[in-house]
């Protein structure tokens, strides 16, 4: 197989994290994909794309349990209130 962005033939399987947005939240996914080691184009069979499609599905309907693992926070207007060193 030969990797249609760069045309490497370094591709090998490996497990990824996908995201998957929620809202204003992002769910990691971890799955096994193929993968080219040159520029990390993925390469995802029907199988893969069904898993994931389900999972986004039982995300929307808040039938799955997540962990939380972390936090994003975001500096709000006060910005030019800042002053740098």
């Amino acid at each position: 197989m030969k990797c249609v962005i760069c045309s490497s033939q370094d591709i090998s399987d490996k497990t990824i994290d996908e995201e998957i947005k929620l809202g204003n939240d992002v769910v990691i996914v971890s799955i096994n994909t193929l993968v080219c080691e040159s520029c990390g184009e993925r390469y995802y069979n029907k199988q893969t794309m069904k898993i994931l499609e389900d999972i986004e599905e039982k995300l929307q309907k808040h039938v799955v349990k997540l962990d939380v693992v972390g936090s994003v926070l975001k500096l709000g207007n006060q910005l030019s209130n800042i002053q740098t060193a």
